[in-house]
């Protein structure tokens, strides 16, 4: 798909180049090479501009608020360890409940996403996708202002477990992440919402193309 589109946006910008040419330009009768090839990249770049905005693409800021590039996801056995060690996890995991179908929402996970925060909420996600390995250095993220904003649905936060982040933009109804998978690593991202949707209209992606599942971890 990326590769159509650079080539639509070449075949515009000759274009565009060609009408110049034709046209001419007042006071001259040569163009030389080096204007050519500015003219060339200057129509490319606007076609670039003109053709995403009326795809209703934007570019959406965004920023890496935590990251541990030597995070693993702990192993089944650690992981069990752990949980067992909390009161609240002890009998809730044999059966049938919400954190046991917390627990293998969140397990093997890559994208965990957020529109909500509490503290108390946040803590299964932490602990039942493995995170809880690094949780100290997640904390940062979560000053008042910033919980506060994503409570009023402001900013939405993602995690990206064993993936980084390349890009992000909005494409007329959703958001398009895309990354670059990596054997080891975490990072908390957290962006200005330019939607105002119950649930975050979040599609992932890898730079080769292939889709990455997306999980919510606002707590139900």
């Amino acid at each position: 798909m990326k590769n159509e589109k650079l080539k639509r946006l070449k075949q515009l910008g000759l274009a565009v180049l060609g009408a110049y040419v034709l046209a001419g330009c007042p006071g001259a009768s040569t163009t030389s090479d080096l204007s050519q090839d500015s003219v060339t990249s200057g129509a490319i770049a606007q076609a670039a501009v003109t053709e995403g905005a009326e795809a209703g693409i934007n570019t959406v800021d965004f920023e890496v608020c935590a990251a541990v590039d030597s995070w693993q996801r702990p192993s089944e056995d650690e992981q069990a360890k752990q949980l067992s060690s909390d009161a609240r996890y002890t009998d809730q995991l044999e059966a049938d409940s919400p954190l046991k179908r917390a627990s293998d929402r969140f397990w093997d996970q890559q994208i965990v996403s957020f529109t909500t925060y509490g503290l108390s909420a946040r803590m299964e996600p932490v602990n039942l996708s493995g995170v809880w390995t690094v949780a100290d250095e997640l904390w940062d993220c979560y000053t008042p202002e910033t919980t506060v904003a994503i409570n009023e649905g402001d900013v939405a936060e993602t995690w990206l477990l064993n993936q980084q982040i390349t890009g992000l933009d909005w494409e007329g109804d959703r958001y398009i992440m895309t990354v670059e998978p990596a054997a080891t690593g975490m990072q908390v991202v957290q962006f200005n919402r330019v939607d105002d949707l119950a649930e975050l209209p979040l599609e992932v992606v890898t730079t080769s193309g292939s889709a990455v599942e997306v999980v919510s971890g606002d707590w139900q």
